[in-house]
């Protein structure tokens, strides 16, 4: 299956599932497509606006921390497949691909291994 179905397959688990905010792209280059944001949710756009256009400030934070681990052990790991980041308000969920980074905001205070298990399914 193509990542471009895929990522289709997220945007549809965002317009279904109470859990899930928002999601987009990040291309090879750094730039942010797509977002698809839940119409539902039960606070501003704002916050989900401020994370689409500063995330590589945002994102790069974690980075540097799991960076340092992965540094050291990469050989042995390999390359990260996906990951999550949880804020006090919000879950950021990283889904590494070939040739883009899929981002999926997601309620902080819902059953995370449930609603990761779920979209990384539908990924």
């Amino acid at each position: 299956m193509n990542s471009n179905t895929s990522y289709d397959k997220i945007k549809h688990l965002v317009e279904i599932e109470d859990d899930i905010f928002a999601v987009f792209t990040i291309n090879s280059i750094g730039d942010a497509n797509g977002l698809t944001v839940a119409k539902n949710i039960d606070f501003g756009n704002s916050l989900i606006e401020n994370i689409y256009t500063n995330f590589n400030k945002i994102l790069k934070q974690d980075d540097k921390i799991i960076d340092n681990f992965t540094n050291s052990s990469s050989d042995l790991l390999g390359k990260s497949k996906w990951k999550v980041i949880e804020y006090e308000k919000i879950r950021i969920l990283q889904i590494v691909d070939k040739d883009k980074t899929v981002v999926v905001l997601i309620k902080s205070n819902t059953s995370l291994d449930e609603t990761v298990d779920n979209i990384l399914g539908y990924y």
